[in-house]
């Protein structure tokens, strides 16, 4: 929760989106709703905090601000492949637990020519 590099608006604030004052600010508010979570047990929060945050290192990856071989970001990937190899088995083990279940439509559904 400490790592600005995988917050999205200390990046916005580095595209002159946001000021300076305002990315730190909604980082340190950030920072205490993660740890009030934490603190609450209230893990469907906090999990949705981590992926926010794995959505901006995703984006860094994909959009080339962590390239192959790089030094950049080694810590937060480790990090990251290491959340979600915890969660995705507890998601599709639920999932499967649960075959009745709509989960929504796909986004992107075969198409049959």
């Amino acid at each position: 929760m400490d790592n600005k590099y995988v917050y999205q608006p200390f990046w916005d604030c580095q595209n002159g989106k946001i000021t300076e004052s305002e990315w730190k600010e909604r980082f340190s508010k950030a920072k205490s709703a993660a740890s009030h979570a934490l603190s609450n047990k209230s893990t469907d929060v906090v999990i949705c905090i981590v992926l926010q945050r794995l959505y901006t290192l995703r984006n860094q990856i994909i959009h080339g601000g962590a390239t192959w071989n790089s030094s950049a970001n080694r810590e937060q990937i480790r990090d990251g492949v290491a959340f979600l190899s915890e969660l995705l088995p507890i998601i599709v083990n639920v999932m499967m637990d649960s075959p009745d279940t709509l989960w929504g439509d796909a986004n992107y559904p075969l198409i049959s020519e």
